[in-house]
């Protein structure tokens, strides 16, 4: 018994002692071409001999270089309709104990990128770097960029350090992540709307724009700080306002990482700039797998922006998510690549924590999700849980039953 788990505690040991990947780029902008050297370094590649990375196969790839490396194609896996290149390795490779593989690529940005609206935008929506298996394996990182456009303004992750020096820009990354992201735009200034909210965007704005925007972000942290907050609180916030429009982006998206926001002057709105903040408390989840533990709960959190600043928005956005609820699949069955999941677990899956706060009260269901904020719960399990913790089996059943229909 005694050596059985002695085996377990080196097992969790090894486990822990496991890094995480790490990517390190140059990147050399000439003109509107990115030349991009990647070298991606992966603790192990277990006892296979093949492996996967996602990388956009839109992009000119010059060569794939790494140890006993036969073959590269790009290929689909099963349950994921991203396009990925799978390398096959000599069998004697398997079970090296570090993976290394060498990328060499260019992107023409103007037409990856919106460089025509003078903006570069780099993330994991683009597929822009390699990263092996999947969107959600996070890595650490170190890209080194020189010949980056002198009067663009460069904007990451909140928590990287930039090094600059001559014509050279450094930016790293230790907390281990799902994606490099690189965002840059021409002729931008930092409008500071308080101590703790900037919004960064054209010097072209007028300055009644960056005041609106600044004042429904305001509005929506402090309605969300009090609501999820207590234990995770918002305190410094960026937004950033792309300086492509909505008609150009095509989709319009608008993303959150964390305490910043990516969005556009198309899009002042409390319902649009609210949902995104509200990502704040439920961006740890599993996104590919349980993505209304991300969109479902910041559309919640959007929901009591709006019964407070919007209530005719508030009653519109309702019906149209009871509506489009009606026929969408169970939430408990809609990952991310599911066809046509994102009524459910953007729409359906809000209206279900409706009914849940019908049930239980509003009092009660503050308190269940803040407890979840201040727990770190980002699953579905967790998420139930911690309801029958604080209501009893009987809610948590009649809500699992709500999730699977």
């Amino acid at each position: 018994m005694k050596n059985i788990l002695f085996t377990l505690f080196l097992g969790i040991v090894a486990i822990q002692a496991q890094e995480a990947d790490h990517l390190s780029m140059t990147l050399k902008f000439q003109d509107s071409t990115l030349l991009i050297d990647a070298r991606y370094e992966s603790s192990s590649i277990g006892d296979s001999d093949s492996a996967y990375f996602l990388l956009n196969p839109g992009y000119e790839l010059d060569t794939i270089v790494s140890k006993g490396l036969k073959s590269y194609t790009v290929t689909q896996k099963k349950g994921s309709p991203l396009p990925f290149y799978h390398l096959e390795f000599d069998k004697e490779v398997a079970g090296q104990k570090t993976l290394l593989v060498d990328f060499r690529y260019q992107i023409n940005l103007s037409e990856q990128n919106h460089m025509k609206s003078n903006w570069i935008e780099l993330n994991a929506d683009k597929l822009w770097f390699p990263n092996r298996n999947n969107l959600n394996n996070e890595l650490t990182y170190e890209v080194s960029i020189s010949n980056f456009p002198e009067s663009y303004h460069l904007i990451t992750h909140s928590d990287a350090v930039i090094t600059k020096w001559d014509n050279q820009i450094t930016i790293s990354k230790t907390d281990p992540w799902y994606e490099v992201m690189i965002l840059a735009g021409d002729s931008m200034k930092e409008w500071e709307f308080d101590d703790n909210i900037t919004v960064i965007g054209s010097t072209d704005i007028d300055e009644s724009t960056f005041r609106s925007i600044g004042l429904k972000v305001k509005h929506s942290i402090d309605i969300l700080n009090a609501y999820f907050g207590k234990s995770d609180p918002i305190n410094d916030f960026k937004v950033v306002l792309r300086n492509s429009s909505r008609s150009e982006l095509g989709l319009g998206y608008q993303f959150n990482r964390r305490d910043l926001i990516v969005t556009g002057v198309d899009f002042d709105s409390y319902g649009n700039l609210s949902h995104e903040i509200a990502h704040f408390w439920w961006n740890k989840a599993d996104f590919i797998k349980e993505p209304w533990m991300n969109e479902s709960f910041a559309n919640w959190g959007m929901y009591q922006v709006l019964r407070k600043y919007d209530k005719e928005e508030y009653e519109k956005v309702i019906a149209s998510d009871i509506e489009i609820g009606e026929t969408a699949m169970p939430v408990a069955d809609a990952s991310l690549f599911a066809p046509d999941a994102y009524g459910s677990y953007y729409c359906k899956g809000t209206v279900l924590l409706l009914r849940l706060e019908e049930k239980i009260g509003a009092d009660a269901m503050q308190k269940l999700l803040s407890d979840c904020v201040e727990k770190n719960i980002n699953s579905t399990e967790g998420f139930l849980s911690e309801l029958e913790l604080l209501t009893g089996k009987e809610v948590r059943s009649y809500f699992e039953n709500l999730l699977k229909s």
